[in-house]
């Protein structure tokens, strides 16, 4: 009989090792994701607020930021860029078209 001690299933291994590709491919998504959030909050939160036009804006200028850096190779999230630059040029089109028909609306019947 050998004296070896009974191996315990649940134990976690001694060490823990992170594969090498994984350590050098990460890469800034911070732009990014700030275009994403605020595209889809200036779409949503926006008109409870009124609070569109900055979040807009700074859904559009951090999407063509985000959409430069990975252009460059220094970033990734194309996408969630291009998707915050949408979003955030769709409700600045909106609010504008709106208020443009509220204002000739006005006038017009102001002339009558």
């Amino acid at each position: 009989m050998s004296h070896i001690p009974p191996q315990n299933p649940y134990q976690q291994p001694d060490t823990y090792s992170v594969p090498q590709a994984l350590v050098g491919s990460r890469k800034d998504q911070a732009l990014a994701i700030v275009a994403l959030v605020t595209g889809i909050l200036s779409v949503t939160v926006g008109c409870i607020c009124f609070s569109f036009l900055p979040l807009a804006l700074t859904a559009i200028v951090t999407g063509v930021l985000g959409m430069r850096k990975v252009s460059q190779g220094t970033g990734e999230g194309y996408g969630m860029a291009l998707t915050g630059v949408i979003l955030g040029s769709l409700t600045m089109l909106t609010y504008a078209v709106g208020f443009a028909y509220i204002y000739f609306s006005a006038q017009s019947a102001n002339n009558y």
